[in-house]
């Protein structure tokens, strides 16, 4: 992957939540969904999750055209997810959970830069660098 000069430097995406305040309101986003919820009310708390944790990570007014963009990545993962396990299973018998990792970071990554990557996912240029 080329460097640019979105990889060298985050971009201002405005004020960030809190620790406190991303805990408090994702706590409330699943106080107010249903015990059982029906696919529309997951799909509305997942993409609450996400947005929260964009808020959190990299900034309250982060694009709305690339939060799509995430979600959409987000929702492809989502469909292939028993895959990505299936296959970690029997790539990486010790470790399956990393395949799936392995994807949701190549699938954000058409998305964003490589410290954007790191920053909303909390990986170490080392780590985003073992998982593209």
């Amino acid at each position: 992957m080329a460097s640019t000069s979105q990889d060298r430097r985050l971009a201002d995406f405005g004020p960030k939540l809190s620790r406190d305040e991303y805990e408090r309101r994702i706590v409330a986003l699943h106080e107010g969904a249903p015990s059982l919820p029906g696919e529309d009310a997951e799909r509305r708390t997942r993409r609450g999750e996400l947005d929260l944790l964009i808020d959190h990570r990299l900034g309250q007014r982060f694009p709305d055209s690339r939060r799509e963009a995430l979600w959409r990545a987000q929702q492809r993962l989502d469909k292939r997810r028993i895959w990505h396990l299936l296959a970690g299973v029997l790539a990486h018998p010790r470790d399956p959970s990393a395949a799936v990792a392995r994807a949701q970071v190549r699938g954000f990554a058409q998305v964003l830069g490589r410290e954007e990557l790191g920053e909303l996912l909390d990986l170490s240029p080392e780590d985003l660098q073992r998982l593209l």
